[in-house]
């Protein structure tokens, strides 16, 4: 049962306090030179992608920003202590985060059309912590049902295959996300917090061209090896940091590979594990998949959000288009203000 391995795996823990997000105060450094200069259509203060990237990792590091433009003698050290535990291809899988083995069992099951509400219920039915979840997404303004849902077969109907699967998966990654302990669940809750958004962002972003439950599981995993860096830094890291952008883009870069790693590791969807392996590789651009790319800006979008709702943006801020014309500035904005809305009508 889902829920009994929830509670063996992770115990029950409380809620963090919220992170004073302000405190860090963080200065809004430079644009690098070679930014693209803000197209006509963009909105007075958008915000460049490498912009929102470090402001984001920040807040997730609980760093300022050090004067310095280059990395320290410490820095070096460190990424070269993360290189050394996570960067190579043969790297201990115990480290990466534990997939409860019920959840591929369940995922299989829902891979067949032609189950019906009563078969899938029938399996839902066996976790309690599962059925109240489904139920309550059911009932949320986001599905807008006519009238209170009470019954599990007429939720799994209202929210059909891909739902049900979306509800399964949020349910799993939660704690993956949300684990640790003081500083460090305040990280995870920012992370759970993007991997929510990022989800609604790539599966609204690939409407069209990708795989609806695909782009929601790519952005829903695109930072579950974050956790394991940040345990690795807290080790060796001082406890108020200051970090030089070259190292947090360094670090992100490592989370986003251990992150692929672990999507390998749990056998997902290989077009998620292509744009995951893009998303770890940014520089390699030409080479983009319709859901690498899909994945890339909502992870962008969904930060921008996360850090205007931890007051690190205005409330307004935008995510500035870059170069690729796969996303133009119109549909960013349209996407950030459909990631706001889905959330407020999730909760």
């Amino acid at each position: 049962m889902i829920g009994r391995f929830f509670r063996k795996l992770f115990g029950n823990r409380g809620v963090a306090p919220a992170m004073d997000a302000r405190a860090l105060s963080m200065p809004v450094a430079p644009v690098a030179v070679g930014t693209p200069v803000a197209p006509v259509d963009a909105p007075a203060g958008a915000l460049p992608a490498d912009e929102v990237e470090d402001r984001f990792y920040r807040l997730v590091l609980g760093a300022a920003c050090s004067p310095d433009p280059g990395m320290s003698a410490h820095e070096q050290t460190l990424l070269r202590r993360l290189r050394e535990a996570f960067g190579g291809e043969r790297f201990d899988v115990t480290l990466l985060p534990r997939l409860p083995a019920v959840v591929p069992q369940l995922m299989r099951a829902l891979r067949n059309d032609a189950s019906d509400s009563r078969m899938l219920a029938e399996q839902v039915a066996r976790d309690t912590v599962l059925v109240g979840e489904v139920i309550r997404v059911a009932n949320s303004a986001f599905f807008r049902p006519a009238k209170a849902v009470t019954g599990l077969p007429q939720a799994i109907t209202l929210l059909g295959h891909d739902g049900l699967r979306r509800v399964v998966m949020q349910l799993v990654m939660r704690p993956i996300l949300r684990t640790g302990e003081g500083a460090a669940q305040q990280a995870g809750d920012r992370l759970w917090e993007h991997a929510e958004r990022c989800a609604r962002a790539c599966a609204h972003l690939g409407e069209g061209t990708c795989d609806p439950f695909e782009s929601f599981l790519a952005g829903l995993v695109s930072h579950t090896g974050a956790q394991a860096i940040l345990a690795e830094l807290d080790k060796h890291g001082p406890a108020a940091p200051a970090y030089s952008r070259r190292f947090v883009a360094a670090v992100a870069q490592q989370m986003e590979r251990l992150s692929l790693h672990a999507a390998r590791h749990w056998d997902f969807p290989s077009r998620v594990v292509q744009a995951l392996a893009e998303r770890a590789d940014p520089a390699d651009a030409g080479a983009r998949t319709p859901l690498g790319r899909a994945l890339l800006a909502a992870s962008r979008v969904a930060m921008l959000d996360v850090l205007a709702e931890n007051g690190l943006a205005e409330a307004d801020a935008v995510l500035l288009a870059g170069p690729d014309p796969t996303f133009t500035q119109a549909r960013l904005v349209d996407c950030q203000a459909f990631v706001r809305t889905a959330h407020t009508a999730e909760a």
